[in-house]
């Protein structure tokens, strides 16, 4: 564009190349900082107590106009009025963060999303359900290994680098909290838990 061999009507197009390419650098450059420091000085958390519902308001908040952009309908449903837990808010965030952040990039156009909190033998279990395709089950377990992609028929997936839900796994293993993922008719859940503040 600088010595001239995009056209002006060219350049806005190209631009937006480099703005894509810039955030996918950026999400990746994150992600192996997070790694890092996990590696090097272990997950250290701050932990407080706080109502995870307030939280999951507040990051839900951040995704409505990707959800608009692709005519997503998103359900939000908490079984308690207030749940607290004690976490690192900063890093649950993050969890929930990715969390969402995967399951619109994999929910087609027009597609659901629902987002669930509800007690669950003490703990405080976060449901993230998408429609779209199907994992296979044989791949289910390998969902939260460092640098694991997605198979191909989940190949929408194009700037993610497997990080994500790895992090998501060491963080919520560092709480003493449990997650997994269930895949089948076309919708796929991930769900996580924390202990509840007593």
């Amino acid at each position: 564009m600088l010595d001239g061999t995009i056209p002006p009507e060219m350049q806005e197009r190209y631009l937006n190349v480099v703005l894509s390419e810039t955030n996918r650098l950026t999400k990746l450059t994150k992600g192996l900082l997070t790694l890092n420091n996990f590696d090097d000085k272990g997950t250290y958390l701050e932990l407080a107590d706080f109502d995870i519902n307030a939280i999951i308001r507040q990051t839900v908040e951040t995704f409505r106009s990707l959800c608009w952009d692709k005519h997503i309908s998103f359900q939000l449903t908490f079984e308690e009025e207030s749940l607290y837990v004690n976490a690192d808010v900063g890093k649950i965030q993050q969890v929930l963060y990715n969390l969402i952040d995967n399951a619109i990039k994999f929910c087609p156009d027009g597609g659901r999303l629902a987002l669930r909190l509800q007690l669950d033998g003490g703990k405080a279990r976060v449901t993230v359900e998408n429609t779209g395709p199907t994992i296979d089950k044989d791949e289910l377990p390998l969902l939260f290994d460092r640098f694991h992609k997605a198979d191909k028929s989940r190949s929408a997936d194009r700037e993610g680098w497997g990080l994500g839900l790895y992090i998501a796994k060491t963080i919520v293993g560092a709480h003493g909290g449990d997650i997994w993922a269930t895949s089948e008719n076309g919708v796929t859940q991930f769900n996580f838990t924390l202990p509840t503040v007593r």
